[in-house]
């Protein structure tokens, strides 16, 4: 009941914050279709780029994640603050960098990526804006998880609460020309996203030296920082590669869509994409809380009560993952018809989202037992399995049934399945071997 409590304090927060983002996405590509469809499919086809490249703030970010938490867990604040003022300036860098790199070649990558001429024009607005102030994610991505890891996850939910608030009123400023606000779409839906991380990431930088550690952490520069960084990769790379992998394998099956599929079929991926995460909120909740708790376990040496709580938050987030399986397989339709009417959009998307239902357990699997893995420092074996098993079982299977057999994008979707069932099975096996306690790291 404890072990129960412990995971409900942690997910709840990050439950409301996951569910503002959801909505977020939501709301914008559900404003951006009563604007134009193709700047709904423009942005998602965007959205789906930065997404990529943000993955490298992840290197950071999910190394400082585990490693703030175990030391949490152990009661050394001096490695915390070491860790902290090492990852902050790593992902500026990172982030500075990437931002030029989006303004200069945004269209050549664009372009890369088989956006027709059509979305193009749209596409290129959001990368340039989005994309060029992409630091301030970089920042916000560390700042959160330093602030998480030590179990403040209400405070990092009032961030995203005061973010999304800010973006969802500038979106209807800029859409629809509130307040005799010039109707900007794509750039104003831009703007408003970039104005709005602006606000989160200075509000969290504040939180951090007021709350979580002292303004001198800064300091610990000093000491050691190559050491650090070698500990922050050693754990973040291999974490952010797994998500790199699924990312990457995402955009090459965009690029099946849109290449072999046509505009269509890509516009309708983009809705139910939003559906089918919406479904997932309560287990991607559990994972985050999962992680923070493995974490904590493991630093303090509780190595049985770490393999018992991985396993009990496993079975909830299943149970919450049935459930929303259910109601995406009987409800596909309704839900298509929130963004769109058109339909040959509502057609395939509800019968897309019978098939997601079938998903949705599998991505529960890997969503609970990796964030559990990667809390226990064990980040090897995830992504050795998600390079084989996206690659050949995503990417290969989801053109096989797609192109090959014809089946369109519901042959996407059966592909993804077969990838997300084996890893999840793989995964499980995992953590049940307890192979993981050998791969901690204590610091």
């Amino acid at each position: 009941m404890e072990r129960h409590k412990k995971l409900i304090r942690l997910a709840a927060p990050i439950l409301v914050e996951l569910l503002l983002f959801m909505l977020l996405g939501i709301v914008d590509i559900f404003m951006l279709s009563q604007y134009d469809d193709r700047a709904a499919g423009a942005v998602g086809a965007a959205n789906q780029i930065i997404g990529n490249l943000n993955l490298i703030f992840a290197i950071t970010s999910a190394g400082t994640a585990v490693l703030v938490a175990q030391n949490v867990g152990a009661k050394n604040k001096e490695e915390i603050e070491k860790v902290s003022a090492v990852a902050i300036v790593m992902n500026l860098i990172m982030g500075i960098i990437i931002s030029i790199v989006l303004l200069v070649f945004g269209k050549n990558i664009l372009a890369s990526m088989g956006i027709t001429s059509d979305l193009m024009k749209y596409a290129l607005d959001y990368t340039s804006i989005v994309g060029g102030a992409l630091f301030f994610q970089a920042i916000l991505n560390t700042l959160s998880a330093i602030i998480r890891s030590h179990g403040y996850t209400k405070q990092i939910m009032f961030i995203t609460v005061t973010m999304n608030i800010i973006n969802i009123i500038g979106d209807a400023i800029f859409i629809f020309g509130l307040f005799g606000a010039p109707v900007l779409g794509v750039k104003g839906v831009a703007i408003a996203t970039t104005f709005s991380r602006f606000i989160a990431t200075i509000l969290a930088f504040i939180f951090l030296v007021k709350t979580v550690l002292p303004i001198g952490f800064f300091c610990r520069l000093k000491e050691k920082p190559i050491y650090i960084l070698k500990k922050l990769l050693y754990i973040g790379f291999p974490a952010a590669m797994e998500n790199m992998s699924y990312s990457l394998s995402q955009t090459a099956l965009m690029s099946i869509i849109l290449i072999n599929l046509g505009d269509t079929a890509y516009i309708t991926r983009t809705y139910i994409w939003q559906v089918g995460w919406f479904a997932m909120i309560f287990v991607n909740a559990i994972g985050q809380a999962n992680q923070i708790m493995i974490g904590h376990l493991v630093g303090a040496g509780e190595l049985d009560e770490a393999y018992k709580a991985g396993l009990s938050n496993f079975k909830l987030a299943m149970a919450f993952s049935l459930v929303g399986s259910v109601i995406i397989f009987f409800f596909g339709e309704n839900f298509t018809r929130i963004f769109s009417s058109n339909p040959e959009i509502i057609m395939l998307g509800a019968f897309t989202l019978m098939i997601d239902a079938f998903l949705e357990p599998g991505r529960a699997f890997n969503v609970v037992l990796i964030s559990g893995l990667r809390g226990a420092g064990d980040v090897i074996f995830p992504v050795v399995m998600a390079i084989i098993s996206m690659w050949i079982f995503g990417v290969g299977g989801g053109y096989f049934f797609s192109v090959v057999l014809g089946l369109g994008l519901p042959g996407i979707w059966i592909g993804m399945i077969i990838d997300e069932w084996i890893r999840g099975i793989s995964m499980f096996f995992r953590w049940k071997n307890k192979k993981w306690i050998k791969k901690w790291v204590k610091h």
